[in-house]
């Protein structure tokens, strides 16, 4: 089994060492290093495919003499492990180019290192093989698959009161519409957002600000992009909604999914474009936990797509929402997709 290794603790370091993923640096802890306080030499980080830190992931001490810098990456096998009985085991990997595949073929002087290094083995703990490794891998990466997405639809922003149209016209969030956003945040506090989950949030002003005040609780480092803006009205962009309703195309009868209201405006069947590759990615990368802070009509289109719904299904149905509704999915390892609840009002 190989792997990537990302180090983030060698024998230089005396203190223990704290990995920020915002900034891809390491920062120095208080408490002494353990290798270094045992003079256990050999380098130790966490397999990249399993995570990050401070999210899930799992540990790998590198059985290897070669010198490495805080955030090297190179590939291991996996050989062996220390199970323990609290589930925060310690791989045991080697660097490719050794000739092992099993922890019992390493030197006795390793094996000794790593006696030192976890000395107290309770029963059912201890240092194990390649087999009792690749049993643990699977069962992580098994408990891995299911995935939590949390979606809201940005508060109160100045087009919802002073009669513009919103859009890609780029509002602020009123006073009351700040005041909402940060009750949510506290609200997510009870579905455990502030424990690694990823948040992405449209680039649109309103949608920024609902995401600030959220993260006055949360604390979590935001993913902007403007693949999930809200639908474009072209020409009627932030516009008056007076201006808006009498220059606007006229709608033929029944639903059209290619009607624009002026030329440069984005239809529904382009903004389903726009966002199934978004969709997509959220869908198949390893980030259990999905936090998204969009618009209505975005979310709606969102909503339909992991519900399994077809583009040509939103002539049937959809979901409408209200500013700071909040929803939440679940899709389960066998790809089941559960909806805990949908557009739900929280303040």
């Amino acid at each position: 089994m190989i792997y990537t290794v990302k180090i983030e603790q060698t024998y230089h370091y005396h203190k223990r060492m704290k990995y920020i993923p915002q900034t891809d640096s390491f920062v120095e802890k208080e408490l002494i290093s353990l290798s270094y306080e045992r003079n256990v030499r050999q380098p130790y980080g966490w397999i990249k495919e399993s995570g990050t830190p401070p999210c899930e992931h799992l540990d790998v001490i590198v059985m290897t003499d070669k010198e490495y810098e805080l955030g090297d990456e190179d590939s291991v096998k996996i050989v062996g492990v220390f199970k323990r009985n609290d589930s925060d085991h310690k791989l045991v990997g080697v660097p490719l180019d050794r000739g092992i595949d099993d922890f019992s073929e390493l030197s006795e002087t390793e094996k000794e290192d790593l006696h030192r290094l976890y000395p107290r083995e309770d029963v059912g703990e201890g240092w194990f093989g390649r087999e009792c490794a690749e049993e643990i891998i699977r069962e992580f990466f098994n408990k891995k698959k299911r995935k939590t997405i949390i979606m809201v639809q940005h508060t109160e922003s100045q087009h919802h009161v002073n009669g513009m149209i919103g859009a890609w016209g780029d509002w602020e969030l009123t006073e009351r519409g700040r005041d909402q956003a940060f009750e949510i945040g506290k609200w997510l506090l009870y579905e455990d957002c502030d424990k690694c989950f990823e948040m992405y949030v449209s680039d649109l002003k309103r949608a920024l600000q609902t995401a600030e005040e959220i993260n006055k609780t949360l604390g979590i480092m935001p993913t902007v992009t403007a693949a999930i803006r809200e639908v474009s009205a072209g020409r009627g962009n932030g516009q008056p909604r007076e201006w808006y309703d009498r220059n606007k195309k006229s709608k033929g009868g029944g639903y059209d999914p290619d009607y624009k209201p002026f030329e440069d405006a984005e239809s529904d069947r382009e903004l389903w474009d726009r966002l199934y590759p978004f969709y997509r990615e959220i869908i198949s990368n390893d980030r259990e936990r999905i936090l998204i802070v969009s618009h209505g009509t975005t979310l709606s289109f969102l909503q339909s797509m992991l519900m399994g719904d077809s583009f040509e299904d939103i002539a049937k149905r959809r979901f409408i929402g209200v500013g700071g509704s909040v929803s939440k999915f679940v899709i389960e390892p066998d790809g089941k997709v559960v909806v805990r609840y949908i557009n739900q009002q929280v303040c």
